[in-house]
């Protein structure tokens, strides 16, 4: 299995003389303090007695003893920072990112964090694991699908009985009532057809969480209610990711494969779509809005979306000006959807500009620099995390306003951001506006 290696570094530069870890993963490497400091005679003694399961017997010196200890003990609490340090490289394995590697290495000496707690056979653990490599990448949408992944399994075992526990888990029926339940592990061989068959059947009674909050003297608590085909799919297909990953690096047999053929079918949902009318989408194109309003924002946005071929929301937020084409009146772009997911082979899809495309750009535009974006939503300053918030909220806004729009123009179907179809409308519609 690939994974990074980690052994240790003497710098001596700026005469720190300080032990570093030196991590390489990938043919890239990177240097992560120890916070130790030592002479180089120390350190000559101290390779000597690396690898060692205890240093050299005859040695006295408590100092010398200690950093050893620090360095290498597998039998202290915390153990030593090098084997902690490769026991993380080991649970992420082909996972690893430099940053993640960090983000676990500085819990060192916080048990409550230690990877040690990782488990490999643990559905659930290497769930939340592909959660935080995903989060590195700043992939926060995909991020997000894991880790509510997790919850929702979470969620699902601590509603099983007693039989049920014994049914999927392997755990037997306690002797004693009242008898606490020992903590679940989810293991991979216990995601049978029949736990998956259950896991649907409860997600649609069950699946979407109540949210908490502080209630009322008299008041209701609110119930668990049934979560979607749709939601479904999506966690199931998180769960079959973490499952190729743990056959791929050879964790668990291929025979103990769950899903496809003979197995369990994951559910595609039943997202019936309908394409607007010629009628309404012009009614929506010719509808005026209050000017500098974020109702007029969002019929832009929306009319903007379904001239480019029903383009998301993230991806015109994205828009830079090198991607547009004046002289052909067209842009191009990589869907943010894809761009990480697909470093090798990147497709830029191409989207022509009509007059009305022209208009909503040059009513928004700040700056027409190469990297500038097109509208002023974003900016490089901003995080990952803060782009996603910005774009949600954007999102809100536009179906927001827009379904009032169509509450005006007596449209009845749902036209959303999410629900926008054009591709059977533009053949013709394009006729119209060039």
């Amino acid at each position: 299995m690939k994974q990074a290696t980690v052994n240790l570094f003497f710098d001596t530069r700026r005469d720190d003389n300080k032990i570093k870890l030196n991590v390489i993963f990938e043919r890239k490497q990177k240097l992560f303090s120890t916070g130790i400091k030592v002479s180089k005679a120390e350190w000559e003694r101290l390779k000597k007695n690396a690898e060692k399961e205890s240093p050299d017997g005859k040695i006295r010196d408590d100092n010398f003893l200690d950093v050893w200890h620090k360095l290498w003990s597998r039998e202290t609490d915390p153990v030593g920072i090098v084997p902690f340090a490769r026991n993380i490289a080991r649970q992420l394995g082909p996972n690893f990112t430099f940053d993640l590697f960090r983000n676990l290495f500085e819990n060192y000496g916080k048990t409550e964090a230690s990877p040690e707690r990782i488990e490999s056979d643990d559905v659930i653990s290497m769930l939340d694991l592909k959660a935080k490599a995903m989060e590195s990448e700043e992939r926060l949408g995909s991020a997000a699908s894991y880790r509510d992944t997790g919850i929702s399994l979470r969620r699902f075992i601590s509603s099983f009985s007693d039989a049920d526990r014994s049914r999927f888990l392997n755990i037997p029926k306690p002797a004693k009532r009242n008898t606490p339940k020992p903590a679940t592990i989810l293991r991979f061989e216990y995601v049978t057809p029949d736990f998956l068959k259950a896991y649907e059947q409860w997600m649609l009674l069950y699946g979407r969480a109540a949210k908490k909050k502080k209630l009322k003297k008299g008041e209701p608590a609110a119930v668990d209610t049934p979560a979607t085909l749709t939601t479904v799919g999506i966690y199931c297909r998180q769960l079959r990711s973490v499952f190729n990953d743990a056959i791929r690096d050879k964790v668990v047999s291929s025979d103990l494969y769950p899903f496809g053929k003979g197995g369990y079918v994951i559910p595609a949902g039943a997202n019936i779509k309908k394409a607007l009318s010629k009628t309404d989408v012009m009614k929506i194109i010719s509808y005026q809005s209050e000017p500098g309003s974020y109702e007029e924002r969002g019929r832009d946005l929306w009319v903007f979306s379904y001239l480019s071929n029903g383009m998301n929301i993230t991806d015109i937020c994205n828009i830079k000006w090198k991607d547009i084409d004046r002289v052909g009146n067209s842009l191009s772009f990589v869907r943010q959807k894809t761009a990480r997911t697909r470093k090798g082979n990147q497709i830029r899809i191409k989207i022509n500009l009509f007059a009305e495309s022209w208009n909503i750009i040059n009513r928004y535009t700040n700056s027409t620099a190469p990297e500038s974006y097109v509208f002023p939503f974003l900016d490089s300053g901003m995080t990952a995390k803060q782009k996603k918030s910005t774009v949600s909220q954007i999102v809100t806004m536009t179906n927001l306003h827009i379904r009032n729009i169509a509450k005006k123009l007596d449209i009845a179907m749902d036209i959303t951001t999410g629900a926008l179809q054009t591709v059977a409308m533009l053949q013709f519609f394009v006729v119209d506006m060039a």
